[in-house]
């Protein structure tokens, strides 16, 4: 099966094309006017020979000596259209050709004026001139011998020109197509690069304002944003891995503990009394870990496919003055609250609530019994400030951003029993930027830690 042939090779061909063909109709076109040009001198001789009184041979005179030359051709015509005299142009010796007046008529010769004939003997064109006589018509001739071999001439100089340009136009047409075409390669370069899994490669093409220039440019936008695609797809996968894996090993211990006594009392070891009281009460803390745990995976499930967050206008003073009063009851800690009258923001108060909720949970476990923790909201340019202050031993600043991940915990070896799942600061983060606001930490003088929530102020209606 042949090899089909490339655009490359179809567009140097067809530009060879064209050149060849507008180079002919250019010597055609040349070779017809230069033709032209030549016969209105021809007519214009003959012409100005007819004006000057020329001697006319007759029917009894002697042939031309072979040394004579006759500048022009005549031949004489009775009134019935009949040759009566004839004498060629040129020396006696070679005389020019003369035309073939067999298929003229009458008629033709009395309208007079010129008309070109075929030469009589067949090779050439001859020109003639016909006046109308008193003894019937005259012809004064002049054969196109030179003028036909000048248009040859034209013709073959026009065809060389055209085939030299052809040849020229072809190699410069090819060195630009190639030249043009080099983004093409490199782009079908980097195409099969990336296909064999190199999602690194770039055209790199600098002329970007041409065409392919352009076309390059869109194609590096679009591999670097396909890279960054698959960079987040690898890390997201690679983010649900340890997720599952941490969710597991979480799960883990409390299903583990709740196995473990229901066992025990199955097989005997448990009597009846405080040691079963405390086993139940174990399998029961065990239980709520568990369903603290599910809580949490599943809150973050629902963030991160945005499912149940409703925005509204919201008085986020209240919502804190709330959490703060409900937190003092059930915390037993002292929390204090300074806030506005009102700082309005876009909201949804049952996540706004989990996450403040979330901040002050993690304050308690990890400050002493006896320091106060302070929520403190505040309007500022930028947004509305929700802050939780503690008073504790802080956060190092190696872990400020790690803390907010799943399942971390800036402090590995404090009991579990006491430090959670690792999930609390996490759904902050996640309830936060479901707002469109951000979330920081930040060093509380005199020591201990402040988280600041950052939520866009409402608009004003």
């Amino acid at each position: 099966m042949s090899r089909p042939w490339t655009l490359r090779r179809r567009l140097t061909i067809v530009v060879g094309l064209v050149i060849l063909v507008v180079g002919a109709l250019i010597a055609i076109t040349v070779s017809v006017a230069a033709r032209s040009v030549l016969i209105e001198r021809v007519d214009e001789n003959l012409l100005a020979l007819s004006a000057r009184p020329l001697p006319r041979p007759g029917p009894g005179d002697p042939p031309p000596a072979e040394d004579s030359f006759q500048p022009f051709g005549l031949i004489v015509f009775d009134a019935d259209g009949q040759v009566v005299v004839e004498r060629a142009a040129g020396f006696a010796a070679d005389p020019d050709p003369l035309p073939d007046v067999s298929a003229l008529a009458v008629d033709d010769m009395r309208d007079g004026g010129f008309v070109t004939l075929d030469a009589a003997d067949g090779d050439g064109s001859v020109r003639a001139l016909i006046r109308t006589t008193p003894d019937g018509f005259e012809m004064l001739v002049q054969s196109l011998e030179s003028v036909d071999s000048s248009a040859r001439q034209t013709v073959a100089i026009s065809l060389v020109v055209g085939l030299l340009a052809a040849f020229v136009g072809i190699t410069a047409a090819g060195l630009e197509v190639r030249r043009g075409f080099r983004p093409i390669d490199d782009m079908i370069e980097v195409a099969g690069a990336i296909a064999d899994g190199d999602l690194s490669r770039r055209t790199d093409l600098v002329e970007s304002e041409t065409e392919l220039g352009r076309l390059a440019s869109a194609v590096d936008h679009m591999l670097e944003r396909i890279e960054s695609a698959d960079r987040d797809r690898l890390r997201e996968a690679e983010r649900l891995r340890r997720f599952a894996d941490d969710a597991s090993h979480e799960l883990r211990t409390p299903i583990a503990a709740i196995a473990g006594y229901a066992e025990l009392y199955e097989a005997g070891g448990v009597d009846a009394g405080p040691a079963l009281d405390r086993a139940m009460s174990r399998i029961g803390e065990a239980s709520d870990r568990a369903g603290r745990l599910i809580e949490d995976l599943l809150a973050l499930a629902r963030l991160d496919r945005e499912i149940g967050v409703s925005r509204a206008r919201l008085d986020i003073s209240a919502l804190v003055a709330d959490i703060a009063e409900d937190s003092r009851i059930s915390t037993g800690r002292d929390i204090q609250f300074d806030a506005p009258d009102r700082a309005m923001v876009d909201g949804d108060g049952v996540w706004l609530r989990q996450a403040i909720e979330n901040l002050i949970s993690n304050a308690v476990a990890n400050t002493p019994d006896t320091t106060s923790i302070e929520l403190v909201v505040r309007r500022a340019a930028d947004g509305v400030h929700v802050l939780v202050v503690d008073h504790g031993p802080g956060i190092p600043e190696s872990e400020r951003e790690r803390v907010f991940d799943r399942f971390a915990r800036p402090d590995s070896g404090r009991d579990r029993a006491s430090g959670g799942a690792g999930l609390g600061l996490a759904i902050v983060r996640e309830v936060v930027s479901s707002h469109d606001g951000e979330v920081q930490i930040l060093e509380t003088p005199g020591g201990g830690a402040t988280i600041k929530m950052v939520l866009p102020i409402a608009v004003e209606l």
